[in-house]
């Protein structure tokens, strides 16, 4: 039905977020607990590999347009390899968490390289009306991982921590050979040294795609708490088990996997801004019952509307990319997307850390902010949506 490499890249993404998710569901927590590190310090951390990852996604954007994209995969693939290797060596020598945090920043570096590459192969490959349902099967892997990951996690709690960095190693060894063995360059040809001037994107013609962005980076600030703020708030205001933890993590992949590609099937009937906006109303609403939360059982509920947030949004977002995206420019389009969504991903545990760390007795108003966010995003997709062409904004 598809082309090979669609399917191949579906694996790679299942197993690099396998790997993450063994580690990155706990980072935080360890970080805190293990080794007394303040909240806002850990954001901090966060923030700060957001400018390494949206800064490797727009220049990855700038690459893949003139070079092509099989490179960069081998390359964001390799180096998350030598990453974790790297993290595993840290925490068994008890380096400090600034050799941590330097780790994180090099791995977010490395992934926006790789995942820039497999989101622009992705809108070479597979034509308009089915990217929709491509993006959303390429999202189906990653939360296929997720599930995995932490409930793998939770069976090897008996090892030593540092031992999950390097079985993440050995992990991200399978995408390395997977795209050696298997994926071909997608890009028709490449720009050659003959004088040709590079096609540049004049800002006037792209202040709406800027806006879109925006709004994006605010509901990716809001979706990413739930590896940071929440995980920590769970365990320490609320009182779940670290095992407990792992199954909300577990089932926000499970979800994913049983209903993100009915799910897009069914909103792609709608414009894609009508899916976003849902979306964020979605996950702000899951962000309001953490407050109301006293037990392990509320917040499979909280997982659950965040969760199906997360379905509305993610393949959405990058179908509008690639339908909005110039094709002799399109690899920058995806690179500027995945700058914003990279700076949201990791300025959300910023802020959130913030927020935990004077609001802690005021859960109310902490989780009102967070959710507030992703509210002003859902309404600023619905203002875009009216000012888009159909052509650009139709799901089908």
């Amino acid at each position: 039905m598809y082309d090979s490499r669609v399917w191949y890249l579906f694996v790679t993404r299942i197993f690099n977020a396998l790997g993450f998710s063994v580690v990155l569901p706990f980072l935080s927590v360890y970080m805190h607990q293990e080794m007394n590190t303040s909240m806002s310090i850990i954001g901090s951390i966060f923030l700060i590999s957001a400018t390494g990852r949206a800064s490797s996604q727009y220049l990855s954007g700038e690459i893949v347009d003139l070079w092509g994209r099989r490179g960069l995969l081998i390359i964001g693939a390799v180096g998350r390899v030598m990453v974790f290797v790297f993290l595993g060596f840290v925490v068994f020598y008890n380096f400090s968490f600034v050799w941590i945090g330097l780790g994180i920043v090099i791995s977010y570096v490395f992934g926006g390289m790789f995942f820039t590459a497999a989101d622009t192969m992705v809108s070479d490959i597979v034509v308009t009306d089915s990217r929709v349902e491509v993006y959303a099967l390429q999202r189906i892997g990653i939360n296929l991982g997720w599930a995995i990951g932490p409930a793998a996690a939770g069976l090897l709690a008996h090892l030593p921590f540092y031992s999950l960095f390097f079985i993440t190693a050995f992990i991200f060894v399978i995408p390395v050979s997977l795209v050696v063995a298997f994926i071909k360059e997608s890009k028709a040809k490449r720009v050659k040294e003959d004088g040709q001037q590079r096609i540049r994107i004049p800002f006037a013609k792209i202040k709406k795609f800027f806006l879109f962005c925006g709004f994006s980076l605010l509901v990716f600030s809001v979706m990413t708490q739930i590896i940071s703020t929440m995980a920590v708030f769970s365990v320490e205001q609320i009182g779940i088990s670290k095992s407990q933890l792992a199954f909300l993590f577990s089932l926000n992949g499970v979800i994913i996997v049983l209903f993100q590609f009915h799910t897009t099937r069914f909103i792609r009937r709608f414009p894609f801004t009508s899916a976003l906006f849902t979306g964020a109303m979605l996950i702000a609403a899951g962000y309001f019952i953490v407050p109301f939360a006293t037990g392990f059982s509320h917040l499979i509920f909280a997982i659950i509307f965040i969760t199906f947030g997360e379905i509305f949004i993610t393949p959405s977002g990058a179908a509008l990319v690639s339908r909005w995206a110039p094709e002799q420019v399109r690899g920058r389009y995806f690179g500027i997307y995945g700058l914003f969504m990279a700076f949201g991903r990791s300025i959300g545990p910023f802020y959130g850390g913030i927020l935990m760390d004077h609001l802690t007795q005021a859960k109310f108003l902490l989780w009102g902010i967070i959710a507030g966010v992703a509210v002003v995003a859902g309404f600023g997709f619905r203002w875009i949506g009216r000012l888009l062409p159909a052509h650009i904004n139709k799901g089908t």
